[in-house]
């Protein structure tokens, strides 16, 4: 069985001009055909096919005929093969239907709508106003140009802008540690923005602790970089002292205001980027994202309507998948606790992790 000719070539891609090229050089060579699809990296009944579409007969000097392939001539059949695939206008050779429709539309100054509606009590039209709009705009009539209609829509012309977005520092989500990925740890956390609604520029930045569900909401300006590296500066000066025991790492996904991650990076949090499209891998970020929206709608955001929220959504009892228990989704119990006037609502696995962490490692929250 061959397999080779799936390695270093895309499949179900035609042969291109350069390739029939390198077939007539190495049927000149004396190469055998199956020698040439591993060279080009395709079947060799693909081979045997393209050698016999290509294959004319030439003469001599001595006026003798001899057969060989022929690149240019196989790529040119290739061509009007190729062309010969697409399909006919609707409209056809009927030249008598054309004329009127353009009488119609020129003179009379018919719309489209109303020429073909017209037209519908005498002939066979086998097209619809859309086919009709798109012949008028690609200019199949004669005559009748898009100038004619009696409303003339002006197209914009679409330009396509190139994202020129580039990330400063930051890792994979795939290199984070697998006590992280466990949750056997606090301080991890994950983050995001919950936008405001149109005209408004401002919106949250939520944090969510990846083992304790705790959440954290800051309102900001707008979705920029610089406003969320100044919300994180303002973590750090409310808690100078235990800034880094509180913020190990944060993982984010690739949006535009997460770009800087190396500015978060110097105030020693490790920063780690989700894989796009993947909001699964910060599964409970987006949870609570849910919890906030219950309260606050899009529209006018501001840090007194997520003061209330943000209680709010650290007292919710959450539903937690414990994958250390017999059945696998067994839902335990939320117990409540407080560490340093800060309440927190977790399961009763998740309270025994949090308690050895605060008695081994003085972990001050």
């Amino acid at each position: 069985m061959q397999n080779h000719y799936t390695q270093n070539r895309e499949k179900s891609k035609h042969l291109t001009l350069c390739e029939r090229g390198k077939i007539e050089a190495y049927l000149k060579a004396g190469y055998t055909k199956k020698r040439i699809a591993e060279e080009i990296g395709v079947s060799e009944r693909t081979i045997y096919r393209e050698v016999k579409r290509g294959t004319i007969v030439l003469r001599n000097s001595d006026l003798t005929n001899r057969t060989e392939y022929v690149s240019d001539y196989a790529h040119m059949k290739y061509k009007e093969n190729q062309n010969k695939k697409e399909g006919s206008l609707k409209i056809g050779k009927n030249h008598t239907l054309a004329d009127k429709i353009e009488k119609l539309i020129v003179k009379e100054k018919y719309s489209p709508y109303g020429a073909m509606e017209k037209l519908k009590e005498t002939e066979d039209v086998n097209f619809c106003l859309k086919t009709l709009c798109n012949y008028i705009h690609q200019k199949v009539f004669y005559k009748r140009n898009t100038e004619h209609l009696p409303y003339k829509k002006k197209y914009k012309r679409q330009y396509i802008k190139n994202k020129k977005i580039r990330k400063i520092g930051g890792l994979s989500i795939e290199q984070r540690a697998e006590k992280i990925n466990d949750r056997a740890e606090l301080g991890h956390w994950e983050m995001d923005t919950v936008v405001g609604g149109k005209g408004t520029k401002a919106c949250l930045l939520v944090f969510t602790e990846r083992m304790s569900r705790k959440e954290i909401i800051i309102r900001i300006e707008k979705k920029s970089t610089e406003c969320v590296v100044a919300a994180i500066r303002s973590l750090q000066k409310r808690y100078p002292k235990t800034f880094r025991k509180r913020f190990l790492t944060i993982t984010s996904d690739n949006g535009a205001e997460f770009m800087d991650a190396k500015s978060i990076e110097d105030m020693g949090i490790t920063y780690f980027y989700a894989h796009s499209y993947c909001s699964y891998e910060r599964g409970s970020n987006e949870n609570n994202n849910k919890l906030i929206r219950r309260f606050i709608k899009k529209g006018k955001i501001s840090q007194s309507t997520a003061n209330p929220i943000l209680k709010k959504s650290n007292g919710f009892s959450m539903t937690i998948q414990d994958n250390y228990s017999v059945e696998n989704q067994l839902i335990i119990c939320m117990i409540k606790f407080t560490v340093h006037t800060d309440t927190y609502y977790c399961n009763l696995y998740v309270f025994k992790k949090i308690q050895k962490c605060l008695t081994n490692l003085s972990f001050c929250v």
